[in-house]
């Protein structure tokens, strides 16, 4: 049975940079074309010279760090109202926005409707959820990304997961409701223990537990991060040695 979003839903989505309203004309973007490498090495291209970044890889890593906010905003829908979005490429139009060197998209959906999870069948649901939004989205445009940037998939499956952690360990796992908390507690433990790697694209295993590790103690900031294991090149967009805090170029030194 498919539904519409609640008022309360979407004001929660747009946290995650979820938009009903159909955007302007002279920045929308279908993403549809996304999938393929060719249309995405002209777009990263023009992108790439918009954020004035210094070469292809580092505007690579950037769009893919920015797409991550669809499963953010796909994955809280999933796991705190029970309905699945659709985010096939052809569904989905991109607002697009470059402010002061940040590129921050919105996503309009041209069908809002979502697939409410049948009573007693969410284990398989779930599955078919979590395959939708990575083999049907995250996993073409990764290749086409890593086609045309030459650039590793490594380090694009880690800028996708560490949004993926910081949704359930620092938004979900703070709910109030006890019914939500308990059900996200169960998606993430799937998502990074159980879920086949076939879920997630041409895998034989999950592509993002290799990045789920034991949080370390900084002596620098006085708290316990997750350290990455690859690089995201952000830090050549900021001023000379500003790093991500968790970038392993300096954790650890």
């Amino acid at each position: 049975m498919r539904t519409e979003l609640t008022q309360i839903e979407i004001d929660i989505l747009a946290n995650y940079r979820f938009v009903v309203a159909e955007p302007e004309k002279d920045v929308q973007i279908d993403f549809r074309p996304f999938i393929e490498a060719a249309t995405m090495g002209v777009y990263l291209k023009r992108f790439n010279v918009g954020l004035k970044a210094p070469d292809l890889k580092t505007a690579a890593s950037v769009f893919m760090k920015r797409h991550a906010f669809l499963a953010v905003l796909y994955l809280y829908s999933m796991s705190a109202f029970n309905k699945k979005l659709d985010v096939s490429p052809e569904n989905i139009i991109l607002a697009d926005a470059i402010k002061d060197g940040l590129w921050l998209p919105d996503f309009y959906l041209k069908n809002k409707t979502a697939e409410v999870c049948p009573a007693g069948e969410r284990l398989v649901w779930r599955t078919e959820a979590v395959r939708h939004l990575f083999v049907d989205n995250l996993f073409p445009v990764m290749e086409a990304i890593s086609k045309s940037a030459k650039i590793s998939k490594l380090i694009l499956w880690e800028n996708v997961a560490v949004y993926i952690f910081w949704l359930y360990e620092k938004i979900l796992s703070q709910t109030e409701d006890h019914e939500v908390k308990a059900r996200a507690s169960e998606d993430f433990s799937f998502l990074v223990n159980h879920a086949p790697g076939k879920l997630f694209g041409r895998y034989n295993n999950n592509p993002i537990a290799r990045y789920y590790s034991d949080p370390v103690y900084q002596e620098e900031s006085d708290s316990y991060i997750r350290i990455r294991k690859t690089c995201c090149f952000s830090y050549l967009l900021k001023e000379k040695g500003s790093y991500c805090k968790t970038c392993p170029r300096t954790c650890g030194m």
